[in-house]
Order: structure tokens, then C-alpha cells, then sequence
């Protein structure tokens, strides 16, 4: 992809660079996985956001920032909330009059007014008489409609959640030294945590909520390792919760023609059982970040208890809405979580929702989360099957399902051999590629390199950057073997048990510089894209050879450096065509002083429709060298069109 900066034009609505920034998306295909390897040389460019107004009534109360952080330093921060056990509520406490920098979320990720429903509501269902086929079907329709619902009149006492919310305070007021004995570094056992965020070390943004886990095995487990303070009051709302979930899901289950749940059926719905006490300190700066991200749950049903304050969104059905769940007294908050999503075959809807932090008040919130075992194989029922239904998902081990979901990359939903595409990868419409808008025998130009320093040729190659921003080049100085050698390097890569790719994730890889991942900010997206990555930040040889995959490394070196050579002929050229006729060392340092390098893997696709490789988007570089393999699916925006082209032998893509 050519990408160099002479002017800037606004084209539909969007801000693109006509002689330099050509957007370009990546589509995902059904039969094959592909690979492509790009490196870029850069220059520093600075944009300017101006966030949009996010201020929520009665939620978030803005406060004036400040430029004092005492956190400016990652480390300390981590240090007080986590080694320290102090979590989010000591920063509250601190009285900090601005949020520090590592909780600011993105602007996409924040809740903007625009955004909510007034007056939207999900469904009140009242369960005095829940086996009524009136009731029953209203329970269905909301599992169905909107994945949400809350309950009334329900078989779980009044005094038993308001026991369960003040030990949910009782622990969180206590020091921190006593709570840091349950955290991930000196707890006795993995079923009981306390921490903050979700994965602080790994998030781009934290999250502003501290919590306590605990996964249920036995009440004798329970007695001898949960905290004293909390323990007796949870496994009473879990006991008492436990006759509701079965009610709920006698009737969900007759929705999906399963008319008795015997031992087995029980076992796979509702195998397993984690509650959660999670608190969400009054913030600084609430319009900045979030008490929970969006998300869906990966749970069969998931049962939740609010305290008075509010806070808690769930996306409506109409794009990008969103639906405050108000709290009401002695109510429960049920939602379908992907597991029921695969079981029910899609008629059952898991849907994202989202909290937001509050800058008056402390909030408190307690779900039991109901899933199958780790052992498990979830799919379409065969109920389902049975009545003619057509599978959507493939039968999958449900410990498989949430460690590939949330470990192993596109890579590894690819190879369970789902059936259609998790939502969390669907595109709005407006994202996907339509076959209407692609022009069929379009070509971006194909340039001979063999005599680059040729008038005509460097006029063709200047042309071609200013009318197209992309072109292709053949007869370069990058041997063939060179480019087979990265090409195969990078299937290597890929290849590598999901642990050992792991070690170069954002959470664990010893330097920035870096970065195994997938999708581009995949905490922060609205909708993921098809596609596995690493990002290799060229510093030199030395660092490369001490820090970068061995399975790769020498490949993608010697394909940098022998892309430097036809770099600096390509900017050599288009210089000349600005009226630079040198290139001196402080202009090369400024067009190319430094380059990165990424893998990437776009896996098979079950719904390739559905969903981007790479959405649409422009590169921030001087110019970006593309290497493709034989697959093709790159596009590029032409007055309003999208070209496509497939690979051509022994060429670099520009």
C-alpha cells in the first residue's frame, strides 16, 4: 500500500488523503486462511479528538480535571491497587481530583447521552405464578427478544438479598492487607479472588470496579476457604437463588421443545455455579470510564442483584442503543449468556451490556453466573435437531468455547469449527463489504521496477501515488526466496500452540515493541474483526535477535532489509516529483525513521459476509510495503467504489 502526504479531501463524509491515504479494507473468506506481511516506514503524526458530551443525569457528576496524577507511573499504580490490595475503592478514597491516565477508556468505549433510550425498558415479569402459560410465554419472548428481563414476586426472600448486599459491603470495608489474602498472588485456591479490573495487567484501559469471585464447589469447600464476613449470606442467596434458576429454565427449555430436564440436561444447564461480589467506587471523572466495558456473559443464564444506585445498560435493538435497567426493590436482573445463545441454537439471545461509573455514590452488584461444567459439550440441542432445525453452531467442549474466546485469537474459533460467526465479530451493516460496490475488473496500476530511475517510470510511479495511493511493483531488487521464506515464517508463527503465541500478548510479552494479538483493540471495538497479528517494532538487530519470535525472526529481518533497498528507490523517486531532488540524512530520517513490521493471519470464516478482516481504514505511515499470498481479499476505495485484486506472482504491493 503507497501511502505518502501531499493533500487532504473530504470524500463522502469521510477525511481521506487523495494522493496519500487511500482507505483500504481486508474481507475474510469462508475455505481458506491467509497470511499477508506488511512493514511501514513513519513519520510522527499528532491528531486532535475532541470527545463528544457524556454526561449521564443522575449517574455521572463531572468533575473539574486536574493535571496533578500521583499514578503518572504504571508501576506505582499497580503497586498500590494490586500488590497493595488497596483496588480501585483506595484511589477512590484517595480523593483524587482527576482520574489517572491508565483508567481513561477510549472515546468509543465511554457512554455518550446520544446514545441512551429514555424511555426504553426491558420486560418486568412478575413469577407468583410462573408455571401460567401466560407467564411462561413472556419469559420466552424476553430470552428471545431481548435477552434480558427482570423478575418480581420471585421465591428469593427480601431479607436474604439485603443480607447478601451488606456482606458485600462488609467486605469491601475491610483493610486492604485482609482482602490481598484472597487476591490472585496469595490466595489459597483459584475458586476464591479478589481483584480489580478484569485483567488489569493486559487491558488497554482499566475498568473502575474491585471484586471478590467465588466459584462454587461444596459447602464444605466454602465454609473453610470463603471469607468469613461474606460467606454464610452468599450461599444462602445461592441456595435460595438456585429454586428460581430452575423455574426460569424449566420454562426456557419448554420454549426449545425439552419438556422434562432430567439429570443429565440439569447437569449440562447448570453444571457449575461462580458468584461474584463486585464494587464500583464513586469516580472522579465517571464521563472517562467505565465500571464494567460491554460485554456478553458467558454463562446459560445469569442471575443478578443491584443495590439502589443504577448503572447497569444493555444494548436495545435498534444499533447502538442502550437501555438503563433501573433498580427496582427485591427484583433480580436474569440475562441469557452465550452458552444458552448455542444451546437454544440462536433463539435465545446473549446480548452485550455495560456499567457505567458514578461520580456521588458507591454501587454494589452480586451475579451468580449459571454455566455448564469445563467438561461439557454445548451445541444445539437435540430437541432442536430433532424438529428440523438446522444446526448453527458445531458441538463444542464448553471449557474450550471460554478459553478460545478469551486466550487463543481468531485462530482458535476458527479451528472449533463454529458453525456462524459469535456476534461479537458481526459488522454493522455499513462496515461489510457489498458486492454492488466493487468494481470487477478495476486494477490499481502494476509498475516494472527493472529501470526505476526511467522518466517514465518514475513519472508512473508518481501518477499512480497521486491519483491512486496504491500500486503494485514487479521486477524489484526483494528476491522471490526472500518472500516465501517470511510467507512460510509466518504460517510458522501462527501454527504455535496458543500458549507460546501467548507470551507475546499485550499481558506478557517483555517488551512493547512486541505484540502478538487480535482484532486491533479488541476490548474497545464495537464489533471484532477476523484476524490474528504480530507486531514486530524495528529498533535493531541486537534487540530483534534478543526478543522477537526465533520461529521468524532471521525471515522477517532479511525481508526488511531487503525491502529497504526499493523503500528508498520508491521514496527517491517520489521525492524528485515534490521538487526534492536529495534526499539528505534529515530528510530520510523524517520519511523513514522507523519501521514496524506485522504477521497477519486471517483464518477461514464460517459467515466471511457477515464480518471484515480488516475494516476500512487508511495507514498513518510514509509508506506501507504489502507482501500477499495467494489468496487476495484486499480492497481499496476508488471515488466511492472498492477494487479488488487478486496476488500476481513475484510482485510487492505497494
Amino acid at each position: 500500500m503507497l501511502h505518502t502526504a501531499f493533500r487532504l479531501c473530504a470524500t463522502e463524509g469521510w477525511c481521506t488523503v487523495t494522493a496519500c491515504s487511500m482507505q483500504c479494507s481486508w474481507v475474510g473468506t469462508p475455505l481458506k486462511p491467509s497470511c499477508t506481511v506488511a512493514f511501514s516506514c513513519n513519520t510522527l503524526i499528532l491528531f486532535h479528538n475532541q470527545p463528544c458530551s457524556l454526561l449521564t443525569p443522575n449517574l455521572h457528576k463531572p468533575m473539574a480535571p486536574t493535571l496533578v496524577d500521583p499514578f503518572n507511573d504504571s508501576s506505582a499504580l499497580i503497586d498500590f491497587v494490586i500488590n497493595q490490595g488497596n483496588g480501585v475503592k483506595g484511589l477512590s478514597e484517595l480523593g483524587l481530583k482527576a482520574l489517572p491516565k491508565q483508567y481513561i477508556q477510549p472515546l468509543e468505549e465511554r457512554m455518550c447521552m446520544t446514545n441512551i433510550v429514555p424511555q426504553g425498558s426491558i420486560p418486568i415479569i412478575d413469577m407468583s405464578n410462573w408455571e401460567d402459560p401466560k407467564v411462561a410465554k413472556s419469559i420466552c419472548d424476553a430470552a428471545s427478544e431481548w435477552g434480558f428481563f427482570q423478575i418480581v414476586n420471585h421465591d428469593v426472600p427480601i431479607e436474604v438479598l439485603e443480607n447478601v448486599k451488606d456482606a458485600t459491603y462488609n467486605f469491601f470495608m475491610m483493610p486492604a492487607e485482609v482482602k490481598n489474602k484472597y487476591s490472585k498472588e496469595h490466595s489459597s485456591s483459584n475458586n476464591v479472588r479478589f481483584g480489580t479490573s478484569f485483567t488489569p495487567q493486559a487491558e488497554k484501559a482499566l475498568e473502575w470496579k474491585d471484586y471478590l469471585s467465588l466459584f462454587y464447589i461444596s459447602e464444605e469447600e466454602a465454609s473453610s476457604l470463603w471469607p468469613s464476613v461474606c460467606r454464610e449470606q452468599v450461599l444462602d442467596y445461592m441456595k435460595k437463588s438456585e429454586v428460581v434458576i430452575k423455574q426460569l429454565l424449566q420454562v426456557l427449555m419448554k420454549g426449545l421443545n425439552v419438556n422434562e430436564i432430567d439429570e443429565a440436561k440439569e447437569s449440562l444447564l447448570m453444571g457449575s455455579m461462580r458468584t461474584n461480589l463486585n464494587y464500583y467506587p464513586k469516580c472522579p471523572n465517571p464521563e472517562l470510564t467505565v465500571g464494567v466495558g460491554r460485554h456478553s456473559d458467558v454463562s446459560t443464564l445469569t442471575i443478578l442483584l443491584q443495590d439502589e444506585i443504577g448503572g447497569l445498560f444493555v444494548r436495545g435493538n435498534q444499533g447502538d442503543d442502550w437501555i438503563h435497567v433501573p433498580p427496582i426493590t427485591g427484583s433480580l436482573v436474569i440475562n441469557v449468556g452465550d452458552a444458552l445463545q448455542i444451546m437454544s441454537n440462536g433463539r435465545y439471545r446473549s446480548v452485550e451490556h455495560r456499567v457505567v461509573a458514578n461520580g456521588s455514590k458507591n454501587r454494589i452488584s452480586v451475579p451468580i453466573f449459571v454455566n455448564p461444567r469445563p467438561v461439557d459439550m454445548i451445541g444445539p440441542l437435540p430437541e432442536l435437531v430433532a424438529i428440523g432445525e438446522k444446526p448453527i453452531y458445531k458441538q463444542v467442549l464448553y471449557s474450550d468455547y471460554v478459553k478460545h474466546f478469551f486466550r487463543n485469537g481468531v485462530r482458535g474459533l476458527s479451528e472449533l469449527g463454529l458453525k456462524a460467526l459469535p456476534k461479537q465479530y458481526i459488522q454493522p451493516l455499513e462496515e461489510r463489504m457489498c458486492m454492488t460496490n466493487i468494481i470487477p475488473q478495476g486494477s490499481i496500476p502494476i509498475i516494472d521496477m527493472s529501470n526505476w530511475e526511467d522518466p517514465k517510470v518514475a513519472k508512473s510511479i508518481c501518477d499512480a501515488a497521486s491519483e491512486w495511493g496504491f500500486f503494485q511493483i514487479v521486477n524489484h531488487d526483494v528476491p522471490v526466496e526472500v518472500l516465501e521464506n517470511v510467507k512460510d515464517a509466518t504460517y510458522n508463527f501462527f501454527r504455535l500452540p496458543a500458549e507460546v503465541k501467548n507470551k507475546y500478548s499485550k499481558g506478557h510479552s517483555s517488551s512493547n515493541n512486541v505484540r502478538f494479538g487480535t482484532s486491533f483493540t479488541p476490548q474497545a471495538e464495537k464489533a471484532l474483526e477476523w484476524k490474528d497479528y504480530l507486531s514486530l517494532f524495528y529498533v535493531s538487530e541486537v534487540e530483534a535477535f534478543a526478543l522477537w519470535p526465533s520461529v521468524c525472526r532471521e525471515q522477517v529481518l532479511d525481508y526488511m532489509k531487503k525491502s529497504e533497498v526499493v523503500t528508498k528507490q520508491l521514496l527517491q523517486v517520489l521525492m524528485k516529483g515534490l521538487n526534492v531532488n536529495e534526499i539528505d540524512e534529515a530528510k530520510e530520517s523524517l520519511l523513514m525513521c522507523s519501521m514496524r513490521t506485522n504477521l497477519n493471519y486471517y483464518p477461514k470464516c464460517p459467515n466471511p459476509e457477515l464480518t471484515v478482516g480488516v475494516g476500512r481504514h487508511s495507514d498513518v505511515s510514509t509508506l506501507t510495503i504489502l507482501l500477499q499470498d495467494e489468496i487476495g481479499g484486499l480492497f481499496v476505495r476508488e471515488t466511492g467504489e472498492m477494487i479488488g485484486f487478486m496476488f500476481l506472482q513475484l510482485k510487492v504491493l505497494l
